[in-house]
């Protein structure tokens, strides 16, 4: 047993569809938000850099609005961005108990890393407001105040040059321990789905050069070009009237830039996703699985049509379509891939949940055994008159009726409590006037009985 099944306890077969629930939730959460993380990043230190190269403004401003955008706030990073991370990697611990597999171990050291980068981006983007502080500051300082040499003036210099170097040293670490993260997760989610590789995929350097990590990385990476496309075109253009104070000139590289980032996205992703199926093992695979790619690639086709007249006509209003369209896509791919992932562990979700059940029975006993009641004591007293276990005296043999319950000794016991007449071929079982403890410490007593026979 791995270090991670010590964490959680083997799920039952209600728990598992809350758990498969719960998975495809918090994915719906986190790949959306962390697709656009991974874009605003990358776009906003390309511009970021490319703006105080060559002093353009224009580059230095989308650096800031696009980063401030997509990244939202810093609860949204909790609610959207850890939170989910966690929720998803113990579902996978539940969902992968026993299972003999680097997965969980994997996805754990993605969700590390994954929040890191969240210190990192957000850093970056706090560099952004003390800058444009620290651009105030200079404009209302008298004319050529900072040019004299006293301590005052170089602790401010100081300061300016540390948020620079922060303002780049914070967005180089972020967005590539994003990317780190990101490709770490796309390959963990690619070998849980694939059972036929657990024994043979043992540490981390079989997942990264692997090319179906690859492609799933591929797949991942063009999905996150269309959703941040999609998102900068939205928050842009559409939410709450669009961003103000933008001339045509800023206008113009927003389109650009969102427009070819989903264009080439657009065209990558269903090449990506089709390679990505074809190494899903047989197990995995499905006619249900199917068609949710063909809806997916369908979908993904209507998308890179409505951008493509966009970036064509310079036409924004179909924003908030293709948002809607954009994450329409993003829930059918997960349930696509949450269905290929429960073919997947369809043998390990019958172990665990057997595993489960031994355990509850088990602890009931215990349970049972610790109340100090002689259940025996009882039979013979109350149950022996009307009541065999092999033959109908009575009432019906116990080897008849207590297996109907299926090992519930909570029903039984309810039963046994407050009895109803159920079979018309026996009179109604009188009240015997136990209780409730007595009751279910009869109940399992009779359970372990019959089993032993």
């Amino acid at each position: 047993m791995n270090f991670f099944d010590e964490l959680v306890i083997p799920p039952s077969d209600n728990h598992v569809m809350l758990v498969k629930y719960m998975l495809t939730i918090s994915l719906l959460l986190f790949i959306p938000y962390i697709s656009m993380m991974l874009g605003a990043t990358f776009i906003s230190t390309h511009f970021n850099k490319k703006g105080k190269t060559e002093g353009n403004n224009l580059y230095l401003r989308f650096a800031k609005d696009i980063v401030e955008k997509l990244t939202i706030t810093k609860s949204a990073e909790l609610a959207l961005g850890t939170i989910p991370a966690l929720s998803i990697f113990f579902a996978y611990a539940q969902l992968l108990y026993t299972a003999k597999t680097i997965t969980v171990g994997m996805m754990a050291l993605s969700v590390v890393l994954f929040i890191l980068s969240f210190v990192f981006i957000y850093k970056y983007r706090g560099t952004f407001k003390l800058e444009g502080i620290m651009k105030a500051f200079k404009n209302i300082s008298p004319k050529d105040a900072l040019d004299t040499e006293n301590e005052n003036t170089q602790e401010i210099k100081d300061f300016e040059q540390n948020i620079v170097s922060t303002n780049s040293t914070a967005g180089t670490a972020g967005k590539w321990l994003l990317l780190a993260a990101t490709y770490i997760f796309a390959g963990t989610m690619a070998l849980a789905s694939s059972p036929d590789k657990w024994a043979n995929v043992g540490n981390i350097l079989q997942i990264i050069f692997s090319w179906q990590t690859l492609f799933s990385f591929g797949a991942f990476v063009s999905l996150s070009g269309i959703i941040s496309g999609g998102a900068i075109m939205f928050y842009f253009f559409s939410w709450d009237g669009g961003l103000k104070d933008m001339d045509e000139s800023y206008a113009a590289l927003v389109k650009n830039t969102a427009g070819r980032i989903s264009l080439a996205s657009g065209i990558l992703f269903p090449l990506m996703l089709i390679i990505s199926y074809a190494y899903l093992p047989q197990v995995s695979q499905s006619p249900t699985v199917f068609f949710y790619m063909a809806v997916v690639l369908i979908i993904s086709l209507i998308v890179g049509n409505f951008v493509y007249s966009m970036f064509k006509n310079s036409d924004t209003a179909s924003a908030t379509a293709v948002f809607v369209l954009v994450f329409t896509l993003v829930l059918f791919n997960i349930i696509k891939d949450q269905i290929a992932f429960g073919n997947a562990i369809h043998e390990n979700t019958i172990e665990i949940t057997k595993l489960a059940s031994d355990e509850e029975k088990e602890l009931k006993g215990k349970t049972m055994q610790s109340t100090g009641i002689d259940a025996e004591a009882i039979f013979t007293q109350k149950c022996s008159a009307c009541h065999k276990f092999d033959q109908k005296l009575v009432g019906p043999p116990y080897q008849e009726t207590v297996p109907k319950y299926n090992g519930d000794a909570q029903k039984l016991a309810e039963f046994i409590f407050n009895p109803q007449k159920i079979d018309p071929a026996f009179p109604p079982m009188p009240n015997q006037g136990l209780k409730k403890k007595e009751a279910n410490a009869m109940a399992q007593w009779l359970i372990d009985k019959v089993g032993k026979k």
